[in-house]
């Protein structure tokens, strides 16, 4: 999504100050994302949402800066280290989509550090981002699924399941993407049972990948956790495949917080992979992904499928 006219997005986000410039970042997949710095030497990252009937938009991001937003407020309410919501505009009156700034994360994105921190400084960054979602996954709703989805949401965690699952490849069949749609229905429903052992929805981030943490690479302390319009009322164990999406190896209990996983938690992992596998292959295609980076991604993504369906038995 282009950036529209600044003159527009400074009458949006006037009551924060005079803007005096305005910079696109790179990084944002949903929203367009940029660096705002006003006359008063102030400073916030903006991301202008694209219009609701936008090609490159899923199901389940239906307003989703508006879960953002509600998410970030009950941040600050708690304590978690999440951005602090500076505005947010659903009027539409001077922009046709919805507008949200929020501070900006201390510290180095987590993804980039990596590579030349220590095992120790790695090691303690995701045993913290563990004991952070952990935090945030004691908050509890009334209704499992996406908060601002008008259809994806459902009393129990099976049928939400299902809902948000099917809406996926529903959308991969309009973009074109070629998926085994059938088998990943069956691992689904064949999973309801296994499904049905979460009864209480738990707020959860849905995309703790090490490029939406931040660090002090020196030390591992986690800053921060940005991105988090894709939470959800789901199952906690959602965060450990999110967290980690190409791992169909063993799951990692430190994004848990825990030792080990019982075999019952397994079994939900799986399904979940299968899930989040469906999702980042469907967006490919409606988002316009580019470059060589993509022959082996697809690839990857191809053979991780593949392998979780032989595994659940479909």
């Amino acid at each position: 999504m282009d950036w529209p006219d600044p003159d527009a997005v400074a009458r949006v986000l006037a009551p924060l100050g005079e803007l005096a410039q305005l910079d696109a970042l790179d990084g944002g997949t949903f929203a367009s994302v940029g660096e705002a710095r006003f006359a008063s030497g102030d400073e916030a990252i903006v991301k202008i949402a694209p219009p609701d009937d936008a090609p490159s938009l899923l199901r389940y991001e239906e307003r989703m800066l508006r879960t953002e937003a509600m998410i970030m407020r009950l941040a600050a309410a708690r304590g978690w280290p999440y951005p602090r919501l500076l505005l947010l505009d659903t009027s539409r009156e001077v922009l046709p989509v919805d507008v949200l700034a929020m501070s900006r994360t201390p510290g180095d994105r987590w993804d980039l550090a990596e590579p030349a921190m220590t095992a120790e400084a790695n090691d303690r960054a995701k045993r913290e981002l563990g004991r952070v979602l952990a935090r945030v996954h004691q908050e509890t709703g009334t209704e499992f699924g996406y908060p601002s989805s008008t259809t994806l949401r459902a009393p129990t965690w099976p049928e939400a399941v299902e809902r948000i699952v099917g809406s996926v490849l529903d959308d991969a069949r309009r973009a074109g993407v070629p998926l085994p749609a059938d088998r990943i229905r069956r691992v689904i429903a064949e999973g309801r049972e296994v499904l049905s052992a979460v009864t209480e929805p738990r707020l959860v981030h849905a995309d703790p990948w090490p490029g939406n943490v931040f660090v002090v690479p020196e030390t591992g302390e986690v800053l921060g956790l940005i991105d988090v319009e894709r939470a959800l009322w789901a199952d906690p164990l959602f965060d450990v495949v999110a967290g980690d999406a190409m791992n169909i190896g063993d799951p990692d209990p430190r994004l848990a917080a825990v030792e080990a996983f019982s075999p019952e938690e397994l079994a939900r992992i799986r399904i979940y992979r299968v899930w989040f596998t469906t999702v980042i292959t469907t967006e490919i295609v409606p988002r316009g992904f580019t470059g060589d980076w993509l022959i082996d991604y697809r690839a990857q993504l191809a053979g991780n499928l593949a392998a979780l369906l032989e595994r659940s038995g479909v």
